[in-house]
C-alpha cells in the first residue's frame, strides 16, 4: 500500500511533480503530474479566501461546490490543515484572524458541518506561518492529536494531545527548519511521517521524517531521532512545502 508525496517546483518550476513509497524508506522517481501548474502548493481538504475557510466535497463521481465554513465568519490568516483519516473527528487547525498568530483547532464530527463555538486554542504559543495536525484514535479512546508549526525564525516546534485537544504536552523543539508548514501523513506508523521544505539558510530540498515518538522524531530507514539535514529526498526540490497522502493499511 503506498504513501504518496506531491509538491510544486523550485525556482520558476511551477509544475507539480509526485512520487512514492512502499516500504517508508524507498521512493519511486519523480514524475510531473502532466498539465497540472500551481503557485503554491498542492493540498486537500480546505483552502483560505480572505480571512474565511472554504470545503469542498467529493462523492466518488462529482466535486460539491466549495462552500464557506462558520458562516463565512473571518476565522483565520493563515492557511489551514486538516486530519483526513484514523480520528473520530476531523480536526482543522489554523491561527486567528489578523494579527493574531495563535493556534486554534476546531472538530467535526463528519467533516461537513463546523461550529465555531467548538474552537479550541491549541499549545500556548504563536506559530510564523501556519499549523499542522494528524491524528489517530482507537477503540474507547479520545482522539490523539500530533500538532507542528514553525516559529518566526523558522525553526519547527510539536506538542502531543493524548484527550481530544483538551490538553497539550510542553511544546519541543524538533530537528527541522522551514519558512513554510510541514506536511503530515498517517502511514504505517503509529503517528505519521512528516515532510517539509525551504530551510531559512534558502536550502530548497525536501526531507522527511517518522515521528512515531510524537514530538521525538526519526530517521525512516535507520529509526534513529533525526538530527538536522538529515533525511533529505535526492534530487527533489520545491519552493513550497510538499503534500502527502496515503492509501491502504496505516499502521504497523
Amino acid at each position: 500500500m503506498p504513501l504518496y508525496m506531491a509538491w510544486r517546483g523550485a525556482l520558476g518550476d511551477t509544475g507539480l511533480w509526485w512520487s512514492q513509497t512502499r516500504d517508508g524508506i524507498t521512493w519511486t522517481p519523480h514524475q510531473r503530474v502532466l498539465g497540472a501548474m500551481s503557485l503554491e502548493r498542492p493540498v486537500l481538504a480546505a483552502w483560505r479566501a480572505d480571512e474565511r475557510l472554504f470545503h469542498a466535497a467529493f462523492d466518488g463521481r462529482f466535486w460539491i461546490p466549495g462552500q464557506a465554513l462558520f458562516n463565512g465568519w473571518p476565522m483565520t490568516s493563515s492557511r489551514p490543515s486538516a486530519t483526513t483519516t484514523h480520528t473520530a473527528c476531523t480536526w482543522l487547525t489554523f491561527t486567528g484572524a489578523g494579527r493574531d498568530r495563535t493556534i486554534r483547532l476546531c472538530p467535526s464530527p463528519d467533516g461537513t458541518e463546523w461550529n465555531h463555538r467548538h474552537v479550541v486554542r491549541g499549545p500556548h504559543t504563536a506559530t510564523g506561518s501556519w499549523p499542522s495536525v494528524v491524528g489517530r484514535t482507537g477503540a474507547g479512546r479520545a482522539d490523539r492529536l500530533l500538532l507542528a508549526w514553525p516559529d518566526h525564525d523558522g525553526a519547527v516546534w510539536c506538542a502531543l494531545s493524548q484527550d481530544a485537544a483538551q490538553h497539550w504536552s510542553r511544546p519541543a523543539p524538533v530537528p527541522a527548519r522551514t519558512l513554510r508548514g510541514i506536511a503530515f501523513a498517517g502511514w504505517g506508523t503509529v503517528d505519521a511521517y512528516a515532510a517539509w521544505a525551504m530551510t531559512p539558510e534558502g536550502e530548497y530540498g525536501i526531507f522527511w521524517a517518522d515521528t512515531t515518538g510524537g514530538p521525538t522524531w526519526h530517521d525512516p530507514d535507520t529509526l534513529c531521532p533525526l538530527q538536522h539535514g538529515q533525511r533529505r529526498l535526492d534530487e527533489r526540490a520545491s519552493l513550497r512545502e510538499p503534500a502527502m497522502a496515503a492509501y491502504g493499511t496505516m499502521w504497523r
